[in-house]
């Protein structure tokens, strides 16, 4: 073998090994062909009605990944405090306020769509509009879903300022 010959194919071996190298890192150690969401929820006070206030919960989702994401089952649970009930600390998680008021339960994707998909470098609002009394004044939300394939949750929880002027949107 020339020495030619031993340079090349001594720049092929560095070139596979490079290659390799590459793909480890873009692929596997950096992730990029995993699901990536950031999850976040909004609120929006949308008036009252007699007793009852009307809100509307987002659940935002937005695809960070390279990879179509699908949602089968994004839940959320809505709790409340109640206007002129003293404020307590949830039990063995101190301190943390309790929202004592169980307000709403419910799953986002109808189970005759079987699931919502939000593709890479989109942002998707999953909404739910609701009644709550209007002695509500303020709620705690959480959001959850699990990834297709590796059934890892995922969630948010934000509180919520319902009940004045300074609501948060």
């Amino acid at each position: 073998m020339s020495k030619e010959q031993i340079i090349i194919e001594s720049i092929k071996i560095i070139l596979a090994i490079a290659a390799a190298a590459f793909t480890y890192f873009k692929f596997f150690r950096e992730g990029e062909h995993k699901q990536r969401i950031q999850f976040d929820i909004d609120c929006k006070e949308l008036g009252v009605i007699g007793s009852e206030r009307i809100i509307e919960i987002g659940s935002n989702a937005e695809n960070k990944g390279n990879v179509e994401q699908r949602f089968d089952d994004v839940r959320v649970v809505v709790r409340g405090l109640e206007e002129g009930k003293p404020l307590r600390e949830l039990e063995k998680h101190e301190p943390r306020l309790a929202f004592p008021m169980s307000l709403a339960k419910a799953s986002l994707i109808p189970k005759k769509w079987r699931y919502f998909f939000v593709r890479p470098r989109v942002i998707q609002r999953f909404p739910l509009v609701l009644k709550v009394p209007k002695t509500i004044t303020h709620i705690l939300v959480r959001s959850t879903f699990r990834y297709q394939g590796t059934g890892d949750i995922h969630s948010a929880e934000k509180a919520f300022n319902v009940g004045s002027e300074e609501h948060i949107k």
